[in-house]
């Protein structure tokens, strides 16, 4: 007969088997989908404001056979990209977007009214490495030579300066930024709305990794990974130590039953 622990034992081990096979499961539903099921879902997400999701579907949507010739997933992922201030994307996305639009008018006027409005708003800047910089991967470091007053400006250079200070990028490339004036690793440079975009030779800030931190970075999506796991595990213990305390106390009612029996 099986008993009460050995009962939350097996518990146990159907729960972990569980955790573990359902992130393949996942993989393998979201595999089966067609291009379409990923597109249209993608944009239900753009309709709800839910931009990170939507850029997620239509990152997934453009490496599908055929997504990358699709014009809704061209179109969406670069104005998904484009609300998330990605803007290298946005922009290159927006110029894929206006050549899969042929000749159709409505998809042209769509292509226009966007990139009018990005370009409106942001200007590129060309970064390549300095003579003598030897490494062709690394960070940059943007600053405002000047406060910028509009709050939506400012947020937007916040957001673009913490992605790039936190990846590292490789040159030759163009970095979009609101109008105005700036620094890259300490090289100044200017963004004039009309005006021909600059290019910027620097040198890069190189972060250097190390076995210390790598293998932090695994902890960390270790723990996260293993939440669920863990916490069935803790809720395991706890409830066998329960079931260990009832069990000891029936234990001794008995004893105590028995002892005061003729």
């Amino acid at each position: 007969m099986t008993t009460g622990f050995g009962a939350r034992v097996w518990a146990l081990l159907l729960l972990v088997s569980l955790t573990l096979v359902s992130v393949p499961m996942r993989d393998a539903h979201a595999q089966a989908q067609t291009l379409d099921e990923v597109r249209d879902q993608g944009v239900l997400y753009f309709k709800k404001d839910r931009f990170k999701q939507a850029k997620a579907e239509f990152d997934r949507a453009y490496k599908m056979g055929g997504g990358d010739q699709d014009f809704a997933v061209v179109f969406y992922r670069g104005r998904s990209a484009y609300k998330l201030l990605v803007l290298e994307q946005a922009f290159e996305m927006a110029d894929k977007a206006r050549a899969l639009a042929g000749e159709d008018a409505r998809k042209q006027r769509l292509v226009e009214e966007w990139t009018t409005e990005m370009s409106s708003l942001f200007g590129g800047v060309t970064i390549k490495a300095a003579t003598g910089e030897t490494n062709t991967e690394g960070r940059v470091f943007l600053e405002a030579k000047t406060g910028i007053i509009n709050k939506e400006k400012k947020q937007a250079f916040l957001s673009i300066r913490e992605r790039f200070r936190s990846t590292d990028v490789r040159v030759p490339t163009t970095i979009y930024l609101p109008y105005g004036d700036y620094t890259a690793n300490n090289v100044p440079f200017t963004l004039v709305q009309g005006e021909p975009s600059p290019t910027v030779e620097l040198f890069l800030q190189v972060v250097q990794r190390t076995a210390e931190g790598g293998g932090r970075k695994w902890l960390y999506v270790g723990i996260a990974g293993g939440a669920a796991v863990a916490a069935g595990v803790a809720a395991f213990f706890l409830l066998s130590a329960e079931d260990e305390t009832r069990t000891d106390q029936r234990t001794r009612v008995v004893l105590q039953t028995l002892e005061g029996r003729p």
